[in-house]
């Protein structure tokens, strides 16, 4: 699936190739949905833990997911898709999150920033535990802290920095061709960029880079057998 036919704009480079399927592609489609319902009863461990030891985390998001019922829909996530007017990462689709403010922890970061962007109390949030260290670049990581929602909040987009918020099942992403990855190279380092494009569950939007590496860890750890 070409990402450049969607919204956001990737700068492939032409020594791009194709990397190995997400590790659920094994999976029948059922197993699959299965598993992530039952890793959502699970806790993902302390969530101050090894990432208060990192001195090179300079921003946190929250990964919202909004926990399904025994007979309702389905686990949805919720994402951003950043303004167009933003300096950094414009019409990016992103968790919400951000920057850390002066000795402030990267969990208090990113519940204040979900409550900033998209009016997420923090009252609403069950924080499973940190979910990931990822690194955004040389020298700079960001925290992503999984946050459980029992219902679905009442969402408002702080139009200053979010252009929409977007509830995607997760369901949706873990069906086959929508999550890729590729094997990027600038000479001198190899690395993995992960994707994530459906049309029917994003539309024109495409997820890929730091955000998508967050939720395709996020769909991996939930898939892995009890």
């Amino acid at each position: 699936m070409e990402p450049t036919i969607f919204r956001q704009w990737v700068p492939r480079p032409p020594s791009a190739r194709k990397g190995p399927p997400p590790p659920w592609a094994a999976l029948p489609p059922a197993e699959r949905v299965a598993r992530v319902r039952a890793g959502l009863e699970a806790p993902l461990g302390d969530p101050h833990g090894p990432v208060e030891r990192l001195p090179d985390v300079g921003a946190a998001v929250l990964v919202p997911v909004v926990a399904c019922g025994p007979d309702g829909p389905g686990a949805t996530v919720v994402l951003i898709r950043r303004s167009a007017d933003l300096d950094r990462d414009p019409g990016h689709v992103a968790f919400p999150g951000g920057r850390l403010e002066p000795g402030e922890p990267p969990l208090d970061a990113a519940l204040r920033e979900a409550e900033e962007e998209i009016g997420l109390a923090r009252r609403e949030v069950e924080v499973r535990g940190l979910l990931d260290v990822v690194r955004r670049r040389p020298g700079e990581h960001v925290a992503a802290y999984l946050g459980v929602l029992g219902t679905r909040p009442a969402l408002v987009a702080n139009a200053d920095e979010v252009e929409s918020v977007l509830e995607v099942s997760l369901a949706a992403l873990l069906a086959d061709g929508v999550a890729w990855q590729e094997r990027w190279s600038d000479g001198v380092e190899e690395r993995s960029v992960h994707f994530f494009a459906d049309s029917g569950a994003l539309g024109e939007d495409l997820v890929w880079g730091v955000s998508a590496r967050i939720l395709w860890n996020l769909l991996a750890r939930l898939v892995e057998p009890a």
